[in-house]
C-alpha cells in the first residue's frame, strides 16, 4: 500500500510543481518509469477537451518525489485558447467509424496534432479488441478516422505507439 501511496504522491508533486510555475490547466496522461525516475505526461485541458499538442513532461524522482526536470516546449509553443472546439457530428455518429469489435472503455473530445503540424478536433475512444487496448481518434467535424494508437502497458509504464 505504501508504494501506491508514494506513486500518487509523486504524480501530485508533478502537478503541484506545474501549478507553481503557472501551468494550471492540465491533467495527467501517461507515464514511463525508468531507473529511479518517472516521466509523467500532462496534457492541456480546455472546456473538458484534451489538448495533446500542449503536452508537458515532468521528471519526478521515485524515491523522494522531487521534481527533477520539466519539458514544456509543446505547452509553451502551442497553448492558446482554441476558438472552435465544438464538434459538428455527434459522438454516436463518430462511433459508426469504429471497428465493431471495439469494446469502448472511455470517450471524450481531444485535439491531436497532425503530421503536417496542424491540429484536428477529434473524439478520442479508448477501447479493447480482444486483450489489446487502443486509442482511436475520429474527426469530430467529418467523422473520418484520424489516428489509431496501440496502448502498451509495460513494467515501466503506459506508452502509446
Amino acid at each position: 500500500m505504501k508504494k501506491k501511496y508514494l506513486w500518487r504522491r509523486q504524480k501530485l508533486n508533478g502537478l503541484e510543481f506545474l501549478n507553481k510555475i503557472g501551468i494550471n490547466d492540465v491533467k495527467e496522461n501517461y507515464y514511463l518509469k525508468t531507473e529511479n525516475f518517472a516521466i509523467i505526461n500532462y496534457a492541456g485541458i480546455q472546456d473538458n477537451v484534451v489538448l495533446y499538442p500542449d503536452l508537458v513532461k515532468v521528471k519526478v524522482a521515485l524515491d523522494n518525489g522531487e521534481v527533477c526536470s520539466v519539458e514544456c516546449q509543446g505547452y509553451i509553443f502551442n497553448h492558446i485558447k482554441r476558438e472552435d472546439i465544438t464538434p459538428t457530428i455527434s459522438i454516436e455518429e463518430a462511433k459508426k467509424a469504429l471497428n465493431k469489435n471495439l469494446n469502448i472503455m472511455s470517450e471524450n473530445l481531444a485535439i491531436i496534432p497532425t503530421e503536417s503540424k496542424n491540429e484536428v478536433l477529434t473524439y478520442e475512444f479508448k477501447g479493447k479488441i480482444d486483450e489489446r487496448e487502443f486509442l482511436i481518434y475520429i474527426n469530430a467535424k467529418t467523422g473520418q478516422e484520424e489516428q489509431v494508437l496501440l496502448i502498451l502497458e509495460t513494467e515501466g509504464g503506459i506508452l502509446t505507439m
